[in-house]
């Protein structure tokens, strides 16, 4: 009883009415390819740069849930429906496109109709393309189905800028071509990208009326396509749908995570580039979505409720602004599309940070510490994101505190701030014999106490990993007010 008898003087800092939740991390898979774990250096203050300060709010924003469906984006000068979904770190808005009216060209040819591309009827549009603004473009004609890749009946094609049809010289109108100078009897144009970064392609016949088979390509933009992908700066302006109860929500600016400083140390808010930070109002006032802190957000897949407990969503994201946890432990290395296609151990990670920053000790959703309180958090991933402190660090004021997991502490050393005891029924008390032993340490094989009755004891990241399973780890000083 060696060990047991060790941990006696330190398990009397802990007031007897904590305790331990258990919950299940259960998710469905996510739409991400696998991403390598890499290990990052943890940038803490000048004076202790393996340390953090946490915070007490979880989101930081009384936003908890921003829909995947029927947003809004900005697209040529008018509000356009989209669907958002997220990669890695980033928002991506797909927005549909459609064919915008119609226009002689698309009609019957009666006789006597140029037998060439600048014709006003007979033909049907082709299909639309998206591709960068002010670029060159190059539609090719051809046939997949013909060994010689030759097409039928010498088609015309005409390309217009945007969604909309458009007569040969008229408003909208690009560029076309016909197949006279062609060896397999297709056409092929150039352009120059639109504005809009969209264009619509109509084709038809050389001779009005007649047969003809060609199917067109391009190596140089994105033909045939039914959407336009719109992401980073492209997404100012838009307008993001919360559940029914609340009002929409502007995007104001939008910026690489690479480019913005971390406001608690040395280097990027996260260096990676697959992270965008977005500065957010309330559409029905001037009022920031994140109101304290640098009023930016970083997306995260998944929804956290009340009590701090996080589950997969296929209708919604997280929008964790700066000063909450969830985007803290974010950027400290935590970022769950690290896992790639299916939530794993750094989805994990960076749930149970949620509950380490916060000193979430009834797994409840309510935080026992203060703002701005240091601690040195680190993990046991495969590599380590964070890696543990070295035993000669730079603080000697904070000691190991707890082992976490998704549910709160599974394990406990001592409490962050002595004066916020936590109120909850979980982390079992010790029980102590005549010689002042505790005889219901978790740790001991001999101990009588079935699991649930013992008292979750840890004096190392290696005990509450042996013991306990944690993978994630923090020191902090035994605070008083």
């Amino acid at each position: 009883m060696t060990e047991v008898s060790h941990v006696t003087l330190r398990l009397r800092m802990l007031p007897p009415c904590l305790a331990l939740y258990l919950l299940a991390a259960c998710a469905p898979p996510v739409d991400e390819t696998d991403t390598a774990l890499t290990q990052q250096t943890f940038a803490g203050d000048e004076d202790d740069p393996d340390s953090h300060s946490q915070g007490t709010q979880l989101h930081a924003t009384p936003v908890r849930t921003v829909m995947y469906d029927e947003a809004l984006v900005q697209h040529d000068g008018a509000l356009r429906v989209a669907t958002l979904k997220l990669m890695r770190g980033e928002i991506v808005a797909n927005m549909p496109l459609s064919v915008d009216g119609t226009t002689p060209s698309l009609m019957f040819c009666a006789g006597g109709a140029p037998a060439n591309e600048t014709r006003g009827c007979g033909f049907i549009v082709d299909g639309q393309g998206v591709c960068s603004p002010g670029k060159a473009v190059a539609l090719m004609g051809g046939d997949s189905g013909s060994l010689r890749n030759r097409c039928t009946g010498a088609p015309v094609v005409r390309v217009c800028a945007g969604e909309a049809p458009c007569e040969h010289q008229g408003p909208g109108y690009l560029a076309s071509a016909n197949s006279s100078f062609s060896l397999n009897n297709c056409p092929a144009v150039t352009f120059t990208c639109p504005s809009s970064g969209v264009y619509t392609a109509l084709a038809g016949p050389g001779t009005p009326n007649t047969t003809w088979v060609m199917q067109l390509t391009s190596r140089s933009s994105t033909y045939p396509t039914t959407r336009k992908v719109l992401r980073g700066e492209e997404l100012i302006g838009a307008r993001l749908r919360q559940p029914s109860t609340g009002p929409a929500l502007v995007v104001e600016d939008v910026i690489n995570g690479n480019a913005l400083p971390n406001t608690e140390g040395s280097g990027m808010w996260e260096p990676s580039g697959h992270t965008f930070l977005y500065q957010v109002r309330y559409t029905t006032a001037s009022v920031p979505l994140c109101p304290t802190g640098a009023n930016w957000a970083v997306p995260v897949k998944g929804l956290f409720d009340l009590q701090g407990t996080r589950y997969e969503s296929p209708r919604g994201f997280t929008l964790g602004c700066d000063a909450g946890v969830i985007a803290k432990c974010y950027r400290w290395g935590y970022q769950p599309w690290l896992d790639g296609a299916t939530p794993g151990p750094v989805t994990e990670a960076h749930w149970s940070c949620t509950r380490m920053a916060r000193a979430d000790y009834c797994g409840q959703g309510t935080s026992f510490t203060l703002d701005g309180t240091r601690i040195r958090p680190w993990d046991a991933l495969t590599p380590a994101i964070i890696s543990a402190p070295s035993p000669d660090s730079s603080s000697n004021d904070l000691t190991f505190e707890a082992g976490w997991n998704t549910a709160g502490p599974a394990c406990l050393s001592h409490l962050r701030w002595k004066h916020l005891t936590a109120p909850c029924v979980p982390l079992n008390p010790p029980i102590y014999d005549a010689n002042g032993n505790i005889v219901n340490d978790c740790r001991d094989p001999n101990t009588p106490y079935a699991p649930g009755k013992c008292a979750e004891i840890c004096d190392d990241a290696d005990q509450a990993a042996r013991y306990y399973g944690s993978r994630v780890f923090n020191q902090s000083a035994i605070n008083t007010p």
